[in-house]
């Protein structure tokens, strides 16, 4: 978990150049949810700090009787296009980019400051899990590996080598440096009973 709030939680500007004409703004990132695990994360922890949290949810009332209604970290969106599409209004171009999609305040309802975006995380749950692998727009996957066997009752969609490829142990981990811009713990980790270590797939196709 604490690897966790610091790998979504890092703001690594992909060009400072972005920054010359918005000295107003301010950079974070963004991390997409679904309802359910908005709910599961402690009200202590709610909402993610330093982050923008966009909630999915079919239901566009669902913040009018939530504490967070009037939160400028907290957004609404009605599925997973309408959230890309909110992130895609609060990132500023690049020189790779032709387009940018600007949700209409029918389809996405946000209580936003003037932020820039930076990197998107899709957390969960497991339907969003399924349709965000299947997007061109997903990149890479985070996984942490648990060496060990464990009950569940949910479960990550099944990862296929065609489209995305498993980075080998030393490869994972210096990505993972680069991509943080920081050091990174690498290899098979023990935390009590727990050995886990850090992995990264890249999309192929």
């Amino acid at each position: 978990m604490a690897f966790f709030a610091r790998i979504t939680s890092k703001v690594v500007a992909q060009d400072s150049s972005h920054h010359d004409d918005a000295s107003s703004s301010t950079s974070i990132n963004a991390c997409i949810m679904g309802r359910l695990t908005w709910e599961s994360i402690p009200h202590k922890f709610r909402p993610l700090t330093s982050r923008l949290n966009i909630i999915v949810s079919r239901n566009p009332h669902y913040l009018d009787d939530k504490p967070e209604k009037d939160n400028p970290l907290v957004a609404l969106a009605p599925s997973l296009d309408a959230a890309l599409d909110l992130v895609a209004s609060m990132q500023k171009p690049t020189p790779t980019t032709t387009t940018t999609t600007t949700p209409s305040s029918s389809s996405t309802t946000s209580s936003a400051p003037a932020v820039q975006i930076e990197r998107v995380f899709l957390i969960g749950g497991a339907q969003l899990y399924n349709e965000g692998i299947e997007s061109k727009h997903c990149q890479h996957i985070f996984l942490t590996r648990i060496q060990s066997t464990v009950e569940c009752d949910t479960f990550f969609p099944e990862i296929r080598p065609q489209q995305y490829r498993l980075l080998p142990g030393p490869e994972s981990h210096a990505f993972l440096e680069s991509y943080l811009q920081e050091p990174v713990q690498g290899g098979r980790i023990q935390e009590g009973e727990f050995e886990f270590e850090y992995t990264v797939y890249d999309r192929v196709v």
